[in-house]
């Protein structure tokens, strides 16, 4: 199949370009690689990807009308990523998760494009409740500007379904770490204050849980979709949870960065109110219709983590 990837030199994207070429498709990929923030990174995950049926175009999602051609299938992972944020960033979340979103939508109508797989978020829930998330009952109340990027991802492609007869599978990540992670998220943050010696602002005492999912079980997901809407005969508007439902306390989760690395944190305990409490997926959903079934224990997808940090450390 010729599948388009948006946010192919990201993290999950670039994961995901690997697998879909091992599995015999033709992928453009697309990303925005530019000057600043974590350009170093994007250009060595892309640096892994050498394949005669893979080509990579620089240009943003709300640019997509430049490239040629149509599609099997649409793989939107382009987003301005995070919880936390500056004011002065709003405007990305508004241009990449908004904006970018409605131009991949519009995209697929003109090119006639019927099959649209998305990332959402664990963070469009509720966690008021101390129990798993499941996606057609438990409550959805978004704390972050990102959470409601992703919300509104989800209400729109469920009007663009009705409308244009399009699939869409909606897949709400859940903590997602690994090798090329990202490093806005606690796991690299850790591992890079421990190294060098930098005190870590532990939020609410590291008393959250996070359902920690390691890249290769949510590629793992994605390709389980493809394989879901490829079986249906009518197009689907769905939306399923990737995690591995075993959250872990973010203090745990230092204190096991810390024992692998065999150094001492320093810590400084501050409090925060617009951050989920816990995050933990009900995968009954998503086992019973993708056969979705995560493999990697914390244990072992720390250890790959750390092991390629320390490699990523002497580029």
């Amino acid at each position: 199949m010729k599948i388009l990837v948006t946010g192919a030199a990201g993290f999950i994207g670039s994961h995901l370009v690997k697998e879909l070429l091992r599995l015999g498709h033709n992928v453009t990929g697309v990303d925005k690689i530019q000057y600043g923030k974590n350009t170093h990174l994007k250009q060595l995950r892309l640096s892994k990807i050498s394949h005669k049926n893979f080509c990579f175009v620089d240009i943003d999602i709300n640019n997509l009308g430049q490239l040629k051609g149509s599609y099997d299938f649409v793989i939107n992972l382009a987003a301005q990523t995070g919880v936390r944020f500056k004011s002065d960033e709003i405007k990305n979340y508004l241009h990449s998760n908004i904006n970018g979103f409605i131009a991949v939508c519009d995209f697929c109508i003109e090119r006639n494009i019927k099959n649209v797989i998305y990332a959402s978020s664990s963070c469009v829930y509720d966690d008021s409740e101390s129990k798993p998330y499941r996606e057609n009952s438990t409550n959805i109340l978004p704390k972050s500007l990102y959470g409601l990027t992703k919300l509104f991802n989800e209400n729109y492609a469920e009007k663009v379904h009705e409308k244009n007869k399009i699939t869409f599978i909606g897949l709400r990540f859940f903590t997602v770490y690994g090798p090329y992670g990202r490093p806005d998220m606690g796991y690299f943050i850790f591992a890079d204050s421990i190294k060098n010696y930098k005190t870590i602002k532990l939020h609410n005492g590291g008393e959250m849980l996070r359902d920690m999912t390691y890249i290769d079980d949510i590629v793992q997901g994605i390709s389980k979709a493809i394989s879901y809407a490829n079986s249906k005969e009518f197009p689907i508007n769905e939306l399923f949870n990737l995690g591995r439902s075993e959250p872990v306390l973010t203090k745990q989760l230092l204190n096991k960065i810390s024992e692998e690395l065999q150094q001492e944190p320093q810590i400084e305990i501050i409090n925060v109110d617009n951050e989920s409490n816990f995050t933990h997926a009900d995968l009954s959903k998503a086992k019973s219709k993708l056969d979705y079934s995560p493999a990697t224990s914390f244990d072992d997808g720390i250890k790959s983590f750390l092991n390629w940090h320390s490699k990523y450390e002497q580029n």
